[in-house]
């Protein structure tokens, strides 16, 4: 088979993905892949790019499937490698909370117990929150209650 230079470290750096991200991919174990290395990471990043350039709707079945296991994997990896910081003020950390959950400001509040009213308060920062404003902050919404007393 006659094949140029660059066609073979393609080829190559192809089967190298694939032998690398095989583990990542096989999205039906029922135990969670891990990204072990930065040069795994960045395959991986290069694969998921080339698949969101083709387009959701364009995919198969099984390329949205590698696709969403990637991404996960990918997640995980910049979760323990590069976590983002943890937002200074109070309500920051709810609002990025209620973000990371979905959650609505008023199913927030109803969930931590307080009135939408105190809740819109204690956001904009013009009321204190009180101790069960913060138990609950800390028991339901599970925020470190060490990082919530350095906010406060």
């Amino acid at each position: 088979m006659n094949v140029k230079k660059g066609q073979k470290s393609k080829r190559k750096s192809g089967r190298a993905l694939k032998n690398r991200t095989r583990k990542i991919g096989n999205s039906e174990k029922s135990e969670k892949t891990k990204i072990q290395n930065k040069e795994v990471y960045d395959l991986t990043m290069k694969e998921i790019d080339s698949l969101m350039k083709i387009g959701e709707g364009n995919l198969s079945n099984s390329q949205l499937k590698r696709l969403r296991s990637l991404a996960e994997a990918a997640e995980r990896y910049e979760d323990t490698q590069d976590p983002l910081p943890m937002p200074n003020s109070l309500s920051d950390m709810i609002k990025l909370r209620m973000f990371q959950l979905n959650l609505r400001q008023q199913y927030t509040a109803n969930l931590l117990g307080v009135s939408e009213t105190k809740f819109s308060l204690i956001l904009n920062g013009k009321q204190k929150p009180d101790v069960y404003f913060i138990k609950a902050l800390h028991s339901k919404l599970s925020l470190d209650a060490n990082q919530i007393l350095e906010a406060l």
